[in-house]
């Protein structure tokens, strides 16, 4: 593996961190309210690489992609967090509400994101 690899893992993942950055700033996270930001990244992240996993041949395409810029933009640890601070408050229903569909429909959309890969 060269230094290119770790160059396109470097630039996508900075591109992704913005990008998580700027949902963050639009739309902050609330203790009594489902955590749409880390929501609507993790699940764009997870549609993205069902996707592109299968779409994408080159090696300096996916260390852009898939390991820089997806890894940037998503985030376990923050589901954690917010998961613990829902707990933490005792709003229990809604952690898990919140953890439930993060995997479930995680799974799911990098289902779909593969049989759109397959469709194109």
């Amino acid at each position: 593996m060269s230094y290119t690899f770790y160059l396109w893992v470097g630039l996508g993942g900075a591109l992704g961190s913005i990008l998580r950055g700027a949902m963050n700033r639009l739309i902050p996270f609330q203790l009594n309210t489902f955590s749409w930001s880390t929501f609507v990244v993790n699940m764009l992240g997870c549609l993205l690489i069902g996707f592109l996993w299968l779409k994408i041949e080159s090696d300096d395409q996916k260390a852009f992609w898939v390991t820089g810029f997806l890894g940037g933009l998503t985030t376990f640890s923050g589901l954690g967090l917010e998961l613990m601070r829902y707990l933490n408050e005792k709003n229990y229903g809604l952690a898990v509400i919140y953890g439930l569909s993060s995997v479930l429909v995680g799974i799911l959309l990098v289902w779909l994101g593969q049989k759109l890969a397959s469709s194109f």
